[in-house]
Formats: C-alpha cells, structure tokens, sequence
C-alpha cells in the first residue's frame, strides 16, 4: 500500500507536456519545483500579485505571455538572487535556498503560454544623443525622467537601474520595446506593429536602450 501510494504521488507529480516551445535558455521545470514555487510566490503575491498579476505602484505584472516568452530564466534568477536596489525588489539569494529559487522561476514559467521569441542579441545601432531625445518625448512619460519609474511618480516599472539593466541583454530589451508587455500599459513601439503607440524604428529602438546603458545608475 505504502508503494502504491507513493506510486500515485509520483505520478500525479509527473510533468506535463508545457503549452509552448522554449529556448534553450529557457526551461519547462518539473512538476515538483513549479509546486513549491507556487507555495512560496505566497510572499511574492503582495508586491506582484497572487497571480502575477502586479500591483501597479508597488511590483510589475510577471504573468505576461509575451515578456515571458522573451525572457531567459537567468533574467528571473538574477533578480531573485541580488534584488533591485532602490526598489520594492529585496534580494533573496542570502535567504533562500538554490532550489526554492528555482522553483519560483519554473512556477514564473509555468504562467507561459505562446511560443519563445528569438533574441536578436546583435550590436546596438543609434547612439546615445538619438536615444536622448526619444527617451525624454515618449519614454519617460511613464518610467520617468531618469528611469526610477514608481518612485520617480510614473505608471510605468524602473528601468534605468543598474540591476536592471544588468540582468536584462540587448536583445531581451529589444523585444519588450518592439513588442510591448502583455496586459500593462506597456504597448508595442514596433512600426510594424498595428497597436502600436508610436513607431520607432529598429535604430531608435536600440538608441534608447544605448541611452539607458550610458545613464544606468
């Protein structure tokens, strides 16, 4: 009886098959890791959401499916692990074993559900003075002027942080910008974008992100 149960337990924990293709950056997680993930995003829940939601003002929406199939999970780890400074966003790599860790970014993962992007991880264009004058008229709108974001009172997320920009590449902050972030006030700024709310092209795209890179803080 006691191996039938066990039998069962091991069964009913067995993975299923995930709702989208992943890059090899990117994995599916066990069943296992994605339900203790689940049990320990409790603390999460109050700053992002019981459901990843967000609560804007305090933690951004992490439950996004197209800023979940551009993010690597070293981007979600990272973060865990050393915080955001400056933030609502404490570390936790003192705190937190490696494998509660990992199952909160399986259970990150889990919410996914359209196909992963490609990540065009190639030089930047632009430069730092183009990027300048888009940031000012149409970015900082809603991060704010120097990328604080909440605490600088904008509707938008902090993105001109070092610890953010050093967990998020080129081409993963190419990908939020062209495409937007599902279900927030982050809409597209792709031209070839028909919701798009301004049309940048791939030049002034990678100018801006140049820009936050010169001024990161």
């Amino acid at each position: 009886m006691r191996w039938m149960t066990s039998s069962f337990l091991l069964g009913a924990l067995a993975p299923l098959a995930f709702a989208a293709d992943l890059r090899d950056d990117q994995s599916a997680g066990s069943a296992e890791q994605i339900a203790a993930g689940q049990a320990a995003f409790a603390m999460c829940g109050g700053c992002h959401g019981m459901n990843g939601e967000g609560v804007v003002g305090v933690g951004p929406r992490l439950n996004s499916a197209n800023y979940l199939a551009a993010a690597p999970d070293s981007f979600f780890h990272d973060t865990l692990m050393k915080g955001r400074a400056g933030t609502n966003m404490m570390a936790f790599g003192a705190s937190l074993p490696a494998e509660q860790v990992d199952g909160l970014v399986a259970y990150i993962r889990s919410w996914q559900t359209t196909d992963s992007i490609e990540l065009d991880e190639s030089p930047l264009a632009g430069t730092v003075e183009m990027g300048e004058s888009v940031w000012n008229d149409i970015c900082s709108r809603c991060h704010g002027r120097s990328g604080a974001g909440y605490s600088e009172a904008g509707s938008g997320t902090g993105i001109g942080r070092k610890d953010f920009l050093d967990v998020a590449s080129n081409g993963f902050l190419r990908a939020v910008i062209k495409n937007g972030k599902d279900n927030t006030q982050m809409k597209s700024f792709s031209t070839n974008s028909p919701i798009s709310v301004a049309d940048l092209t791939d030049e002034q795209i990678d100018a801006v992100i140049r820009y936050l890179r010169a001024n990161a803080w």
